[in-house]
């Protein structure tokens, strides 16, 4: 994609200051409970998450507003990006075969590395899936093993946060990570094992961050979303469940986390003040941790925003290596401890 020529249209490198009033309607669908307090904001007990958003609306407390967000408006970009997404889910995928193919949890591995990418997957990584990801109302699917996947965005694009070129990206990213998902489920499927895809726009069964986490995707950043050592917090997710034998990638823990206490640029842009400074207690850990209440209001009334992914400077193209030089001068930890996608 190429910036956009709607002169009407300025990226957030400009330095637009928000003056953020949330729509009356939107205001009168608020529950009684915060997102906050269902998310477990100060809770001391480590316990499994409980949805929040992008579910059933009947079946949370902010389920109106969501419905209020997918009523709204939308420009042709838009509605053309959610038709090439909803023709990827209608697309049937293979039965799984009666013979299982035997390999080697190294080979298979491998194997699945090579499809995903095939896919036009831009990261992958596989990790143990754990059931106490999955949220509290659900019960956990079984299986052992979690692929997970990521596809970047165009940064051009998503430089007019909150606007519609950056929110059609977003979805076209969504459907181009939701096809590599369900093509490697496929996939496996004709070697004889199970495999279930995961991701947008199927109501989550489990949050996927935790899982990219672990996959060796990279570190949690203030933002609330993950760092990358390639492509910083400017990608999209999805996950494939399965049997099939795999190998685990390690967790990538290169400085991410010590450079947010440091950096104010996400908190900064936020328009409504909603990223923390420092991390906080959630469910028995302490983290980072976006303020849901205030996010979500801008939230929905802007497309999805996506402003702190985007000014965050590991997102801006090229930056990132000079970043993990800079880093490993000031002896902060640098060490490769299994960069995804590589």
């Amino acid at each position: 994609m190429r910036p956009s020529t709607d002169r009407s249209l300025k990226p957030i490198a400009d330095g637009r200051r928000w003056n953020f009033v949330p729509d009356p309607g939107q205001m009168a669908l608020r529950p009684q409970v915060s997102g906050n307090t269902i998310s477990g904001l100060g809770e001391r007990a480590v316990r499994r998450p409980t949805p929040v958003y992008w579910q059933k609306p009947a079946s949370i407390a902010h389920g109106r507003m969501q419905e209020w967000f997918e009523q709204r408006p939308i420009g042709e970009s838009v509605r053309a990006a959610l038709a090439r997404r909803q023709a990827v889910m209608d697309t049937p995928m293979p039965e799984r075969a009666e013979t299982r193919q035997r390999k080697s949890p190294r080979e298979w591995s491998a194997g699945v590395r090579e499809r995903a990418l095939a896919f036009d997957a831009d990261l992958v990584g596989v990790t143990a899936f754990r059931a106490d990801w999955v949220y509290a109302d659900r019960a956990a699917p079984q299986y052992p093993w979690c692929i997970v996947l990521g596809v970047g965005q165009d940064y051009a694009q998503m430089r007019y946060a909150p606007q519609e070129p950056a929110g059609t990206e977003v979805l076209v990213q969504y459907g181009r990570i939701l096809s590599a998902a369900r093509r490697l489920s496929g996939w496996i499927r004709t070697q004889g094992w199970d495999a279930e895809p995961f991701g947008s726009p199927t109501p989550a069964t489990f949050p996927l961050i935790p899982a990219a986490i672990a996959a060796g995707f990279g570190e949690l950043g203030k933002h609330g979303s993950i760092i990358n050592r390639i492509w910083g917090a400017n990608f999209r997710l999805a996950a494939v469940l399965t049997d099939l034998p795999l190998q685990a990638d390690r967790a990538d823990v290169f400085g991410a986390d010590e450079f947010c206490r440091n950096c104010r640029v996400c908190e900064k842009a936020c328009p409504v003040d909603a990223i923390a400074p420092l991390p906080q207690l959630v469910r028995g850990v302490e983290r980072w941790y976006v303020d849901f209440d205030r996010c979500q209001f801008f939230f929905n009334e802007h497309l999805g925003c996506s402003i702190c992914t985007t000014v965050c400077p590991w997102s801006r193209p090229g930056i990132a290596p000079g970043l993990l030089a800079k880093m490993a001068r000031r002896s902060l930890p640098v060490e490769r401890a299994g960069a995804a996608g590589q």
